[in-house]
């Protein structure tokens, strides 16, 4: 049988994972993270995560040996320092698996010497959702609140929930640091439980700073001395501006300059 597919008719056969559950309803879950000189760190945590997410969309969990078969694709494209992306997904008679490797590049060092920009984005996010548990591949409101951030030349969207309290970014989660406490948004205000915000609290809590994971909105950045955003590709990213708005003294400030400095020795060494 024949389909059209771009311009082309092609066989249907050739084309088969098109038409699977996962690809039809975006029915599955990804994971995402960086390879440093062939190491990759918090991959059990990362296969934890994804298969609890499977668990959570009804998914069989998937049976692989990661490390050996992550690290094999990594030396057949020689690749050391690398980005990393698995897809779990939907399929009528099993789980579907595509693991995904490229040379790392997104984020130059004048990146963190800049910092990123942000905006609020229009996309509200319900804090019920099962989305905000599951790194699912129906991720098209953080695609959105991203590209409605492109748009605009800024580096990041932060999402609201229903209620009007910050979540997080489109592509992170948020941490704010004021009078030697660290405020990071709730899970039960829909923030997602990254892994990187896990070691960041770790982190801080070694440098004696306490975490409140508490109810936060848009000005309460504006009333903090640093913040930061999180996530496994962008390790820890100054936040120096939110809606053209200068956040404390719009450079990077010292405390977040020292906690990626952590993140990196633990990322480099494990």
């Amino acid at each position: 049988m024949k389909v059209y597919c771009n311009g082309k008719l092609e066989d249907k056969q050739n084309l088969e994972e098109v038409f699977e559950p996962g690809f039809l309803f975006g029915w599955g879950a990804f994971e995402a993270m960086r390879a440093y000189s062939g190491n990759i760190p918090f991959l059990d945590l990362h296969i934890e995560r994804l298969n609890n997410g499977l668990a959570l969309l009804g998914i069989d969990k998937v049976d692989l040996k990661w490390e050996d078969t992550i690290k094999g694709l990594l030396t057949e494209n020689n690749l050391v320092d690398a980005y990393i992306r698995i897809t779990a997904y939907k399929k009528r008679k099993e789980t579907g698996v595509i693991i995904y490797v490229d040379k790392f590049g997104y984020y130059p060092p004048e990146s963190y010497n800049k910092g990123f920009s942000a905006l609020i984005s229009p996309y509200k996010r319900n804090q019920h959702s099962v989305s905000c548990k599951v790194k699912s591949l129906s991720y098209l409101e953080n695609r959105l609140s991203w590209f409605v951030a492109q748009k605009k030349n800024k580096s990041e969207a932060l999402l609201l929930n229903q209620r009007g309290e910050l979540v997080g970014g489109a592509r992170s989660n948020l941490f704010l640091l004021r009078e030697a406490d660290a405020f990071t948004p709730s899970l039960e205000a829909g923030a997602f439980e990254g892994i990187t915000r896990r070691e960041v609290m770790a982190i801080l809590n070694d440098l004696n700073i306490e975490v409140k994971e508490k109810k936060l909105t848009p000005d309460d950045i504006f009333n903090c001395e640093e913040v930061f955003l999180t996530s496994s590709l962008l390790e820890i990213m100054p936040l120096v501006e939110l809606e053209d708005k200068t956040i404390a003294k719009g450079v990077p400030g010292e405390l977040t300059k020292k906690i990626h400095s952590r993140y990196k020795e633990l990322t480099r060494t494990s």
